[in-house]
């Protein structure tokens, strides 16, 4: 076996163009999720956990939601890891997805790999692409770093191998730095993962380790559990048995995703086991596998299901590419929850990925047995001793070691981050700068806050703003600025954000308008909209923000969005009438001109809108498309393109 290697690369792909995140503060998550009806059966722990740390605003992180659906020629910054029995290829300008993983001994692609790189409102802070394997850190949902940019750099593996890649930054919803060190072993790609908290008091904990693979009519995900919690779009989470739940899914074998109908998640129970495992088949017996060390106690399966909502999602995300399901591990029992990461505590684990094979008959046989011999056949790959073992000879010589050779530049955050504190990097975690001309490296905010974070006045564009940290320690900095009397506009438009996410409507108002009273901002006069109560009001705020950034589309969108909930329809239409062309044919701009048309009884004019309507950003369970056609063509099928429809409780028809 010759020795792995890492270096940079650019990797071609096509798909959607990207663009910036938006400097306009989210007041509220990009889809709210109420908090679910809990089985009689969990536990108290798991009741604690999932009352626990849910996230009121992805802020300090702008929204990605201004992207398209086209197929774009894209040249991305990526990492390459390899020796003679594998090849990872790595993005890490988009959250250190693991883009591809060939087994080279087998001669196949492991994982599912979009054939062109879609986006969807699934993230935290919005956009969101299927595909490979994700680092889910900070909260319920597809994290923040979707999108971000992560430091990535060569580091030795710890069992003598060759180079391994060391990936890391700084999350500022929770923040807590992180680090992800991938190598080979063998055909075999370990990841071992650290997370530090440097604050004293304690931080929510959450991590799943999502992994996207082929789906076939045949795959099989085996598991070796008799239970799972389930959960749908119900807002339901409720133990059943598996594979089969039973209830209204009648005798549905759930180890076979393309048998269910509809999207679920299945968190198995497993968490008395050692070396967790889960998997997926197809039915020559070809497999994939992850397996980690104890600190991931939590393995899922999410499937899609057959219905209309989860074959038109599939498409929307993944184009020509098939169908997938996600095999999944994370530190709880189930994604709903939230553990706790001591102040001045640390958290480590490693996990194993690789192919797996068995006697075709044997995937086939009884669910049990079936997952018994998987367990046996990635045990003999991977046991858990061998990976406690490696885990600890990673802790104990590679976890703080520095990196070497840099392969790319993350967001300069740390640095800001770590200024704030006046404290020292994680060792092992160096946080530089943003240094202009570094591969990687583009404007993000954190140079203009670093003074800031050493007590001094901010200098700060009101045409690209920095968005405010939320943390208590931002929020102490942000105050002893705004008091002084060379403060500048940022500051006091900071104050106003803080009060107004605490819900402070008075406070923020002042705030704002103390702010523009010093310099004129969008963001500013946003936020009096948003505040505001007369629709004429708000709508003139938002004409006047538009003007001062006509680069901020959600300016439009959220105009047209007060408008069409005070049933100003009309109005809708002269607004829309006078848009830049690019922003009038934007999907949501579109969705929200046939639903205003709709209002108006112009049921032709609106269905016709629908005919060629394509919304790029759109969320998991938004039927807004298939409501809008029942409502202009009652009566009438819903066209695929339309149909997103996920749960049994999703309408069939207009009422």
């Amino acid at each position: 076996m010759t020795e792995a290697s890492a270096r940079a690369t650019t990797v071609g792909l096509t798909g959607a163009q990207l663009g910036p995140p938006s400097r306009l503060p989210a007041y509220a998550p990009v889809r709210p999720r109420p908090f679910p009806q809990v089985d009689a059966a969990a536990p108290p722990q798991m009741r604690e956990r999932v009352a626990r740390g849910r996230l009121a605003t992805p802020l300090p992180y702008g929204l990605r939601s201004d992207y398209d659906r086209g197929a774009h020629p894209l040249r991305l910054p990526g990492v390459v890891l390899a020796n003679d029995q594998a090849r990872v290829t790595i993005l890490p300008t988009l959250g250190g997805r693991v883009w591809s993983f060939v087994d080279l001994t087998r001669g196949r692609e492991l994982l599912y790999v979009p054939d062109q790189l879609r986006f969807a409102a699934f993230g935290l802070s919005d956009a969101w692409f299927a595909g490979g394997i994700e680092w889910n850190f900070g909260s319920f949902g597809h994290t923040t770093l979707t999108t971000e940019p992560m430091h990535a750099a060569v580091v030795p593996a710890p069992d003598g191998s060759g180079e391994g890649v060391r990936l890391w930054d700084w999350e500022r919803t929770r923040d807590v730095p992180f680090s992800v060190d991938l190598w080979l072993d063998g055909p075999r790609l370990m990841a071992a993962t650290r997370l530090v908290n440097l604050d004293p008091e304690d931080k929510p904990l959450y991590w799943w380790t999502n992994i996207a693979v082929p789906e076939t009519d045949g795959t099989r995900v085996l598991v070796p559990a008799t239970h799972a919690w389930r959960t749908d779009y119900r807002g339901v989470l409720s133990q059943v048995p598996v594979p089969q739940p039973g209830g209204d899914l009648g005798d549905t074998d759930v180890s076979r995703p393309a048998a269910s109908h509809f999207a679920a998640d299945y968190f198995f129970e497993v968490e008395d086991q050692v070396g967790r495992i889960v998997t997926a088949f197809e039915p020559d017996g070809r497999g994939f596998a992850q397996t980690s060390t104890a600190a991931l106690r939590g393995r899922k399966l999410f499937l899609w299901g057959r219905g209309p909502g989860g074959r038109r999602w599939q498409r929307h995300l993944g184009g020509d590419a098939g169908r997938y399901a996600e095999i999944q591990a994370g530190v709880c029992a189930t994604q709903l929850e939230h553990d706790l990461l001591p102040g001045g505590g640390s958290i480590s684990w490693t996990e194993c990925f690789t192919g797996v094979d068995l006697p075709p008959e044997v995937v086939a046989g009884d669910y049990a047995a079936a997952s018994e011999a998987v367990r046996a056949a990635v045990h003999e790959q991977a046991s858990p001793e061998r990976l406690e073992q490696l885990h600890a000879t990673w802790l104990r010589e590679v976890a703080e070691a520095e990196p070497g050779e840099s392969l790319h530049v993350g967001s300069g955050w740390g640095r800001t981050e770590l200024t704030l504190r006046g404290s020292s990097a994680p060792v092992g975690m160096p946080f530089p700068a943003a240094a202009s001309g570094a591969r990687g490296a583009g404007d993000d905010g954190s140079a203009t806050l670093l003074p800031l974070a050493a007590g001094e006045p901010v200098d700060a564009d009101p045409l690209r703003p920095p968005l405010p940290g939320v943390s208590n320690r931002w929020r102490s900095a942000v105050s002893a600025l705004a008091g002084r009397p060379d403060a500048g506009w940022w500051p006091l438009f900071a104050e106003a954000v803080h009060a107004h996410l605490d819900g402070d409507a008075e406070r923020a108002r002042d705030g704002y308008r103390r702010s523009l009273a010093v310099t004129p901002s969008a963001v500013a006069l946003r936020g009096l909209a948003l505040l505001s109560d007369d629709v004429d009001e708000a709508d003139d705020l938002l004409r006047r923000a538009f003007e001062l950034a006509p680069h901020e589309r959600r300016l439009v969108t959220e105009r047209l969005e007060k408008l069409v909930a005070a049933g100003r329809f009309t109005r809708v239409l002269d607004v829309e009438a006078a848009l830049p062309d690019e922003i009038r044919r934007h999907g949501r701009t579109r969705l929200l001109l046939a639903t205003a048309l709709a209002g108006l009884g112009a049921t032709d004019r609106a269905r016709a809108v629908l005919d060629d309507l394509e919304v790029a950003d759109l969320a998991e369970g938004d039927n807004a498309t298939a409501e809008l056609w029942w409502q202009v063509s009652p009566g009438t099928a819903v066209p695929e393109r339309l149909d997103f429809r996920m749960s049994r409780d999703d309408p069939v028809e207009a009422s």
